[in-house]
């Protein structure tokens, strides 16, 4: 094990000779994984839309805490498309901007509920 170890370079070398990965599969996965992504964009715009009519409809001011979310939610999504497309490497700052927009999506969604449970 050892000997293998020090004839592969890198990590992701070392995954793919392990499991066995072809680059066709590889390539296929990617693609699967961008459809995934542009899917899950689609969905979140889609019900932001939805909230943003159903606030029309209500007036409930909770609903846009919920529609915020969504907006955060396909903003963050297109951006790693964007970020993965343009960048070879990770952009330094990928991890620190997906976990801030996470946490600001999460405290969207809190807010939403607790606002219309302690009223």
């Amino acid at each position: 094990m050892l000997e293998m170890m020090t004839s592969i370079t890198t990590i992701p070398d070392f995954f793919y000779s392990t499991f066995m990965i072809s680059t066709l599969q590889l390539e296929f996965i990617g693609i699967i994984e961008n459809l995934e992504s542009l899917l899950i964009g689609v969905f979140s715009i889609t019900l932001l839309l939805l909230s943003i009519t159903t606030y029309k409809k209500t007036g409930l001011k909770n609903i846009l805490y919920a529609a915020t979310a969504f907006a955060l939610f396909a903003f963050q999504v297109f951006l790693e498309l964007i970020i993965e497309r343009y960048y070879s490497v990770t952009y330094p700052m990928q991890d620190l901007l997906h976990t801030s927009i996470t946490l600001a999506i999460m405290t969207l969604f809190f807010l939403s509920v607790i606002r219309r449970t302690v009223r």
